[in-house]
């Protein structure tokens, strides 16, 4: 979702497409791809992305939420080494499934609670680096942080317009951003908040969510995880893999489009991804995986 000049994220809504409903995408005719006006605005992508989570807020050290953890750390294991990533290929972002970047680990704040900004997130991460929980960042800057909320963290950032797990108003299951940090290099991240049941009925209480609310909260944030990383690594200063017109990037086309793929016989729901280079040969735009990866885009 293009929240705003200065953010994207998932869209609590579903799919983006304009004149489309969410479940109507058709294949499109080579006249007339699902998203024409897609293309590449100048600006920066992860070429080898080094992946870390971040677990944030007190309860993550329970048993229930340990075991989530532990589940989403496996699935950005297994995200990296499977054939979503051949979509990501044609977009400058590594070289297919396996060679997608590195899983690098994990680090964790527990001490955040209640509402948060970005501009707080900034100062946390900053935290990070500080301590040496996370590495700074190189030129070009690689580091991909993926974190993930507990219940008791939202966010509501005026400037952003991004408003997530809060009492009202809530636009948003996730954002991508990126802030300079205090020895000057660019510093990419996204953010999966909480996505229980209370936030989803505070995000669409009359229905219409882009996440289903029978799936599980750990599905839910796999769901947006996937989403996120793919806009993080392709657009990751929102000014790259875009929509020219409605700034819309990569997730956003295919916004709401829940799949599964399998990965050591592991099954996790992820979101369906636009694929540009077939969009533009009349085939399905939006995809989870590709027999190989494909051959990158003129830029």
């Amino acid at each position: 979702m293009r929240i705003s000049p200065f953010s994207g994220g998932v869209s609590a809504r579903g799919a983006t497409v304009p004149g489309r409903e969410l479940g109507e995408l058709a294949a499109p005719s080579p006249a007339a791809p699902t998203d024409a006006n897609f293309g590449y605005e100048g600006g920066p992508v992860i070429v080898s992305p080094r992946v870390y989570a971040s677990f944030w807020g007190p309860l993550w050290s329970d048993e229930a939420h340990r075991g989530e953890r532990e589940a989403l750390v496996q699935f950005l294991q297994d995200f990296l080494a499977s054939s979503y990533m051949n979509i990501l290929s044609q977009y400058g972002v590594g070289k297919g499934a396996g060679q997608c970047g590195t899983w690098e680990g994990v680090s964790e704040l527990p001490a955040v609670n209640g509402s948060m900004t970005d501009s707080d997130i900034h100062n946390a991460i900053q935290s990070l680096i500080n301590a040496g929980s996370l590495p700074e960042p190189g030129t070009p800057s690689e580091v991909a942080l993926m974190i993930f909320l507990d219940e008791r963290i939202e966010i509501r950032d005026s400037q952003l317009g991004v408003v997530m797990c809060e009492p009202n108003g809530d636009n948003a299951f996730g954002y991508h951003n990126h802030f300079t940090t205090a020895a000057g290099n660019p510093f990419y991240y996204s953010v999966v908040p909480a996505l229980d049941q209370k936030c989803l009925e505070e995000s669409c209480p009359e229905g219409g969510c882009s996440l289903s609310q029978s799936l599980t909260q750990l599905q839910r944030r796999t769901q947006v995880a996937s989403h996120e990383f793919s806009e993080m690594v392709t657009d990751p200063e929102i000014n790259a893999w875009r929509d020219r017109n409605s700034g819309e990037e990569n997730g956003d086309v295919c916004n709401g489009r829940s799949t599964t793929i399998n990965v050591s016989g592991r099954e996790w729901t992820v979101q369906q991804m636009y694929s540009h280079a077939t969009d533009l040969k009349g085939e399905p735009a939006c995809i989870a995986g590709a027999p190989a990866p494909i051959p990158p885009l003129p830029t």
